[in-house]
């Protein structure tokens, strides 16, 4: 009915003469057509503000992501300035490697590297990191390898304190949870006790790690029911999130000894820094003659 009533109304103000049409359209849009016209007024207030609004979301969301991929790239800048460092300071005998993505026979600790027989690996070559030991190569074969990191079940490592005060060795914490990302040292003299925060390295006894890769720093003294030996907790150096390029160290390079490339006996925050200072002097080390020896 009231469209019926509204087209009756058009079809009149169609015929009337134009003054008259013009006055019935002015009443008509200063009575009826005016809440309308006001309501259609707020609604396009209101979609622009909408609108308005989901651009500057739009723009937020575009910088905080862009500032998150600065932030990612600056993390990996530093950490390939880190890897260049290491490969400075070693200067030879050494293998780098890429940590491919997904693990190795369904272990979460073995990691596939991108090197392998081709490129100089060896089985039981030690694996390191700008911060330290990252672990040792178990299977090799012709352009890739296989490696177990430190929290492995069979993962061991002969080790000391930095003062050479105390020797041991160093395995994966048998624990569940967050504490399954530490490691023990264990067979510890009862006579050599060790503080907190005490850096452990490898001793190089055994023949497959040389003396001298950071493994760790002391957390604490373990309680074991053995009582002639200490053991300890040990937080890792090298963090499982940060291994995505390393070093293999050839064979060659294992028994001649990494010498102070870690600068055994400092605190590890200082051997790190003398790890990134080999990165700025790469371009001197690169100009020097040739010492006959390759990596």
């Amino acid at each position: 009915m009231l469209a019926a009533v509204c087209a009756g109304v058009s079809l009149a103000c169609m015929v009337l003469p134009s003054a008259m049409r013009d006055n019935a359209a002015s009443a008509l849009r200063t009575t009826v057509v005016a809440p309308l016209a006001s309501l259609q007024a707020r609604s396009e207030q209101a979609r622009r503000v909408f609108l308005t609004r989901d651009a500057l979301v739009r723009v937020a969301d575009s910088v905080t992501l862009r500032s998150q991929r600065l932030t990612g790239v600056e993390s990996e800048n530093e950490r390939l300035r880190r890897l260049l460092g290491l490969g400075a300071a070693l200067k030879w005998g050494f293998v780098p490697a890429e940590v491919l993505q997904g693990r190795g026979l369904g272990d979460d600790f073995t990691v596939t590297l991108s090197a392998g027989r081709d490129a100089g690996v060896e089985m039981l070559s030690p694996v390191v990191a700008p911060e330290g030991l990252v672990g040792m190569v178990e299977r090799v074969d012709k352009s890739f390898s296989l490696a177990i990191l430190w929290p492995h079940p069979e993962f061991r490592v002969s080790a000391m304190a930095a003062d050479e005060s105390a020797y041991g060795i160093v395995s994966s914490h048998t624990s569940t949870g967050a504490g399954r990302y530490l490691l023990e040292l264990r067979s510890v003299p009862l006579r050599t006790p060790l503080k907190a925060g005490a850096v452990i390295v490898s001793s190089g006894l055994g023949g497959v790690f040389p003396r001298g890769i950071p493994v760790g720093t002391v957390v604490s003294e373990m309680r074991t029911p053995e009582g002639i030996t200490r053991s300890y907790l040990l937080r890792p150096m090298v963090k499982l999130s940060d291994i995505a390029s390393v070093m293999v160290l050839r064979s060659e390079r294992v028994k001649e000894g990494v010498g102070a490339v870690w600068q055994l006996g400092v605190p590890a925050d200082s051997a790190t820094k003398g790890v990134i200072a080999a990165a700025d002097s790469l371009a001197k080390a690169a100009a020097r003659p040739d010492t006959g020896r390759r990596p």
